[in-house]
This record gives structure tokens, sequence and C-alpha cells, in this order.
């Protein structure tokens, strides 16, 4: 058996975590047959947000509460690089990370997540991130080939998106730290250039005879619970009475439609 962390990124979207936390941690990890912890990571909450969570952990699905303010010691560029930056952890040899916005939903009620993640990376060495997204048609950096499959239906792919991303941590980390992913000054954000985690992480993904696994067909349905400002754009609204009606769309629809 494998241990893995599963660590989810939180902002000040209450009333959505209710929806998307549970959810996520159900599609993830029932059934597995791995062990396993919950990490709610709160970067930019205010104290009142993080004060009603702490009653609520168990009622989650949470086993810890990660909490960091800000206002001092900042990553630059996009602010979700706090996330990553700040609470990176190779306490375990596979980390999967996601968003409180990220609609995680799983087609087969038995298949076994963490089991399929941690079978690609042992049986694939060169192997560094697993990440699977539906809706990357919707990004400015579209998702392409770099190579053949690394075995039949998982693709080897040229970027992340950190709705969900997988990580061997003894691969990937040396090899972040070298390109400065732990630098508070590494990341931009400018328009006509951006240069963010997702942008890193795939940069340690794709070089150095390293792949990303795409596997396109796990019964696992990822997309973001929100809509772009505008089509092609990276940002989306940032409304959480929006991402709740892309909720509501995609549970509807089973991860069809938002």
């Amino acid at each position: 058996m494998a241990f893995f962390t599963l660590a989810c990124a939180f902002h000040d979207t209450e009333r959505l975590i209710d929806k998307t936390l549970p959810l996520a941690i159900r599609s993830l990890t029932h059934p597995t047959r791995h062990d396993f912890e919950v990490v709610l990571v709160a970067e930019r909450s205010s104290d009142e947000a993080v004060a009603r969570l702490l009653p609520r952990l168990a009622e989650l699905g949470v086993d810890e509460l990660r909490f960091r303010r800000t206002h001092r010691h900042a990553f630059s560029g996009a602010p979700s690089n706090n996330f990553h930056g700040n609470h990176f952890t190779t306490t375990s040899p596979y980390l999967i990370t996601f968003t409180d916005d990220t609609f995680i939903y799983k087609t087969d009620e038995t298949f076994d997540v963490l089991d399929a993640t941690a079978r690609i990376f042992e049986q694939n060495p060169e192997v560094v991130l697993v990440s699977k997204v539906d809706d990357h048609e919707e990004w400015d950096w579209p998702l392409t080939d770099v190579g053949p499959e690394i075995e039949p239906g998982v693709r080897s792919v040229n970027r992340v998106v950190d709705q969900l991303i997988a990580y061997d941590t003894a691969r990937f980390a040396p090899v972040a730290r070298r390109l400065g992913a732990f630098d508070r000054d590494t990341f931009v954000s400018h328009e006509g250039f951006e240069y963010q985690w997702e942008n890193l992480a795939s940069h340690v993904g794709t070089s150095g005879e390293r792949k990303i696994a795409y596997p396109e067909r796990w019964p696992l349905r990822v997309r973001h619970s929100d809509l772009r400002n505008q089509p092609g754009s990276m940002h989306g609204t940032q409304d959480e009475d929006v991402k709740l009606k892309c909720f509501e769309r995609l549970w509807e629809s089973h991860g069809l439609t938002k």
C-alpha cells in the first residue's frame, strides 16, 4: 500500500466547499486500498472564515487544517502560487492537490483512483505528474500530446492544470526546487506574460525525459466549477454564485455540462 496526501486549496468559498470537497474526497478515495490523509489549506482566508471551518472539519472529511496569513512573504504571480509554494509537502510519497472550486465526479463507483494513480507512477518511472481535467479546452494554453501514449489510454501531455494534479513527490520536488518553485519571486502575472505554478510544474514534467500522464479513459470527470471571464482566458469569474450554479449544472449532468 502507498500513502497519499490530498490537499485542497481554500480561499473563501464557504458555500461551495460544502458541495465540492465531500464529493471530491468520495470520488478520489471510496473505495481505495491505500492510506490517505485530507488537508484543507486555507490561503488568503480571513480569520473569521477559518474559525467557522474549525468545528466542521469532521463533517467535511478533513484531517488537518492549515492556515497561513499572506500579508508578508507572499509568492509573486497568481495568489494560488501561495498554496503550492508554501504547502507542497514531501512527507508523503504521493500528493494530490485540487482546488475548492473543482468538480470531481466518478462514473464507476468501484474504480480506485488512488490505486490507478500509484500504478501509473510505479510502472512508469519517467512519469512525474498525473493530471486529468476535462475542460482544458477552455484555457489559453492548449493541452497537446508530446509523444506516444505512456500506456493504453494514458497520454503523454505538455501541461497540467491545477484543478487536479498528482505528484510523485520524490521525483518532482528536487527538480522543482532547482527551477525556483519555492523562491518567492519566480512567478509572474503580467498581461501578455504569465508564469505560474502550473507553468513551472509543466516544465518539470516535460524536461529531462520526464513525463506528464493524462489518463483520458479513467471513469473520472474533473471540471472547473467556474466560467471564464472571456473565451481563452486563464482567469475565471471568481464569483461564488456563478460557481454554485456551475456546480449544480455539473451535478445534474454528471459532470458533462456547466
